[in-house]
Parts: C-alpha cells; sequence; structure tokens
C-alpha cells in the first residue's frame, strides 16, 4: 500500500509554521496560566508540546533550500 502524499510549495509550507507557531503559542499561554493558578498540567501536555515541536522543526527545514518555489512532496 502506498503512503499518502501531499504536495506544497514553499507558500503552503509557511503558512503550516505560521499556523504551529501559533499552536505552540497557545500552548506556553495555558502552561503559564495553569502555573499561576498552581493547577496541574494534563497528563498528555508533554507528549503534544513536543510533537509540535517536532512537526515545527521538519516544516521549518522544508522551506528555502536548493529547491526553492518548487514543490515538495509531504510523506
Amino acid at each position: 500500500m502506498m503512503p499518502n502524499l501531499v504536495q506544497l510549495d514553499d507558500n503552503e509550507i509557511k503558512m503550516l509554521v505560521v499556523a504551529v507557531r501559533q499552536v505552540q503559542h497557545t500552548i506556553a499561554i495555558a502552561e503559564a496560566q495553569s502555573s499561576a493558578a498552581g493547577e496541574p498540567l494534563a497528563d498528555d501536555y508533554e507528549s503534544v508540546r513536543e510533537a509540535y515541536e517536532r512537526l515545527h522543526h521538519k516544516l521549518s527545514g522544508l522551506i528555502g533550500g536548493s529547491a526553492a518555489g518548487k514543490p515538495r512532496i509531504v510523506k
């Protein structure tokens, strides 16, 4: 079975990076508010935060490079 592939251009990848950054910012705010209120973080908080960090790193690595301006296949 062939994996699903998505073709994205530089602008689409940049928009995804911006969306991921916004989620990371929202996570940081929620963490600060929970900490200030003395409330514990959700059990899966750390794994979700790390998943968004990995996604941000992967998408950021796709921006620019030798094939700038050409569509990329994202697996």
